[in-house]
């Protein structure tokens, strides 16, 4: 008897974690219109349910309070990000600290699956992130720094499944755009680290530090992903409908000028601003408006385009 309720237990703690909500963190410096854009994309397309939580991390007053309102007109919760040390107010270190404070405060404490995604980060068609994540409990997007000064090629293959953990050539980790986390199957989570650091001498960015954790915990089950551009998906031999992109989007793609610089992430799923949505290059107030009505017609578009696949227009 007393086993038979050990064992209805565990199934009934089995069944829960499976139906944990995705927990996602994004980090908003100055652009509360894409917290909208946000909530609209996972809305239309995640298949699971979701908690979204925004970690505020504008530069003063003023757009704390924007950032503040447009997540209570969203009713999504709005946590602040401590005061950044004087020698860490690049960009690269607010992202850091704000990835840190969110795992520490909740990432590390949540049993279920936790996704971090930059604020110009969208997701683009219907989506699953249980599915995605079969066979997986980490997937970010492959980055690397040549141990033996050689750049790598970039294959098909690369594109359509990833990237094996090249110890022998190459530093590799993950970058921070985009990471889905299961923590409740992650070994030694708490030492997951999304840190920017120089590797073996070798000049990183941020989330260098998870080459430590990858290298330490072998038994972790590991998808790397290739971000690509324009100028990347150009050259590919098969049409770009054999790599998971629909129309609308090989449309997209092949129409827009190369120094808007979108990048696809996760297989084709999300598409990044890129090149800084918060524009800390400092483009033109014209070309920051032009990029971003583009991106939300864009999105419209799929919207639209994934409902009429639904009713069989």
């Amino acid at each position: 008897m007393f086993k038979k309720s050990l064992s209805g237990l565990l199934l009934l703690m089995i069944m829960a974690r499976a139906n944990e909500p995705v927990l996602i963190f994004t980090y908003v410096y100055n652009r509360p219109d894409f917290i909208d854009l946000h909530i609209k994309t996972f809305n239309a397309f995640l298949k699971e349910q979701y908690e979204y939580i925004v970690f505020n991390d504008a530069p003063n007053a003023a757009m704390s309070v924007q950032i503040e309102q447009t997540c209570r007109k969203l009713n999504v919760r709005c946590v602040r990000v401590p005061n950044h040390a004087p020698n860490r107010q690049t960009p690269s270190y607010r992202h850091m600290d704000g990835i840190r404070h969110s795992l520490e405060t909740f990432g590390f404490n949540y049993s279920g699956i936790v996704m971090m995604i930059d604020a110009d980060m969208f997701l683009i068609r219907p989506f699953s992130v249980k599915e995605y994540m079969k066979g997986y409990n980490f997937i970010g997007g492959y980055q690397y720094r040549s141990r033996i000064g050689k750049k790598k090629v970039m294959t098909e293959y690369d594109l359509m499944n990833g990237f094996a953990f090249e110890a022998k050539n190459n530093v590799v980790y993950t970058s921070a755009c985009l990471a889905f986390m299961n923590m409740g199957q992650l070994p030694n989570k708490r030492t997951i680290s999304f840190e920017g650091e120089r590797i073996e001498g070798l000049s990183c960015d941020v989330g260098s530090r998870t080459y430590y954790y990858f290298r330490d915990n072998p038994e972790i089950k590991l998808k790397l992903y290739l971000a690509v551009s324009k100028d990347y998906l150009i050259t590919l031999s098969k049409p770009l409908s054999e790599y998971g992109y629909d129309q609308n989007s090989i449309d997209f793609i092949m129409n827009n000028k190369r120094e808007y610089a979108f990048q696809y992430h996760a297989d084709a799923n999300f598409l990044h601003f890129y090149a800084g949505g918060s524009n800390w290059p400092k483009y033109s107030a014209h070309f920051m408006q032009e990029k971003t009505n583009l991106v939300n017609q864009y999105i419209d578009r799929q919207i639209v385009y994934y409902q009429n696949q639904q009713l069989g227009v």
